[in-house]
């Protein structure tokens, strides 16, 4: 299979391709031509990019997409025959049967290429590899959660830290489930079409009742984590709403929060829920350090930033070092870095906390107002960089190549 792939990036894969005088958009032509394979009959299977047919319940064809909007797909049995759009491509290496399409082809409008003429631009940046949802996570996620009931009070996620949180904006799956007792937090995208307002489910983080793995808290198999988030207040409304391809407006969340308060991006699911629950702000769960950016930057194109009191990044106090001195995690110089890309404001604990300290540790020492005076401090980044000296002096940029991973 790595040869494949290999010779499929390397040598020109089609007999005949017209000059495209279009550019196509990656997510947009593999949601397409899904679209297009399903139509003919292929049936997806929990591999991505990988399907079945009423013959043979294994995968048997296989779909790539590459950077510049080229859909391929192969048979590993080599008797591909699908439908128009689909033409006939280049073998590859070892002789099996390729076909193709474009986003001309499936119909999409694209955006108009450069003509021949112009003079040579610099190398595109990358496309990262797209994946879809998985279904099936997402029917399980949605039909256990209209069947859930509100998290008891004791649930070990609600008692940490000396902070007591309300579960009623989070479900435990039910009875019968084989993670019954188990918290859900659904997990939401921007439509990979780029449709405004929509979001997509795209996972459910587990907030275990106990540790097990040496952890509490694990992602849902089959959960897309990068640009995804946890709103709050009423992940229900997103929830209810959704349609059967896991697609829902963020109109119906944006109807329940509260306007008039700032919309706070931060780490981890607890950390949302003290800084709703305390009156500070709206909150949207990153689950990660490392994908702040990512959801920073769409609610500033979007214009969502627009429609609150304010936006404000707030990290965890990460100040922990190493015997040499470099800090141990990158979450808070990456949320400066944040804070400067975006223009928002920035929060970071007061510089007494423990190494650690996030909103649900702040509500546990000094109550609910204490979560709102770190959540007012925000400040320009700038500003804060100066402020907190005690970090950022010795920060230095190759710290931040390392690449933090997501909560589990």
């Amino acid at each position: 299979m790595d040869q494949e792939l290999t010779a499929l990036d390397k040598v020109p894969k089609f007999s005949s391709v017209p000059g495209q005088l279009r550019s196509y958009d990656p997510e947009q032509v593999w949601r397409a031509a899904d679209a297009s394979l399903r139509a003919a009959g292929l049936i997806p299977s929990r591999l991505h990019g990988r399907y079945c047919d009423a013959s043979d319940q294994k995968p048997v064809y296989k779909l790539l997409v590459s950077n510049d909007g080229l859909a391929t797909a192969f048979s590993f049995r080599s008797d591909i025959d699908l439908p128009v759009p689909w033409r006939e491509g280049r073998p590859i290496n070892d002789g099996k049967k390729t076909m193709f399409v474009t986003g001309r082809d499936l119909g999409l409008d694209g955006d108009l290429a450069a003509s021949r003429t112009s003079p040579a631009l610099p190398r595109p940046v990358k496309v990262p590899e797209f994946h879809s949802a998985d279904m099936d996570l997402n029917r399980d996620s949605i039909k256990s959660w209209m069947a859930a009931e509100i998290p008891p009070a004791d649930h070990r996620h609600l008692v940490k830290a000396n902070a007591v949180l309300d579960g009623s904006d989070l479900r435990v799956y039910p009875r019968g489930h084989r993670y019954v007792g188990t918290m859900m937090a659904p997990m939401f995208r921007p439509d990979p079409l780029g449709r405004p307002g929509m979001v997509e489910l795209c996972g459910v983080q587990h907030l275990m009742p106990k540790v097990a793995f040496h952890t509490d808290k694990l992602m849902a198999k089959g959960s897309l984590t990068v640009g995804a988030f946890v709103p709050f207040p009423a992940p229900d409304a997103l929830m209810k709403a959704i349609a059967s391809d896991g697609l829902v407006s963020m109109q119906d969340w944006l109807a329940v929060a509260d306007k008039t308060k700032p919309l706070v991006i931060c780490e981890g699911v607890a950390t949302g829920l003290a800084i709703q629950q305390s009156g500070a702000g709206n909150s949207l769960c990153a689950l990660s350090s490392n994908n702040v950016m990512a959801v920073a930057r769409w609610v500033k194109q979007t214009g969502m930033s627009d429609l609150f009191s304010g936006v404000v990044i707030a990290t965890d106090h990460d100040i922990g070092r190493t015997e040499s001195g470099r800090l141990k995690s990158n979450a808070i110089p990456r949320a400066l870095e944040d804070a400067k890309v975006t223009g928002f404001a920035l929060a970071v604990p007061p510089a007494a906390s423990q190494v650690g300290t996030d909103a649900r540790d702040l509500l546990g020492q000094g109550g609910p107002q204490a979560v709102r005076n770190f959540i007012s401090s925000a400040a320009p980044a700038a500003d804060v960089e100066k402020a907190r000296a005690d970090i950022f002096l010795s920060v230095k940029k190759d710290q931040l190549a390392a690449e933090p991973e997501f909560e589990r």
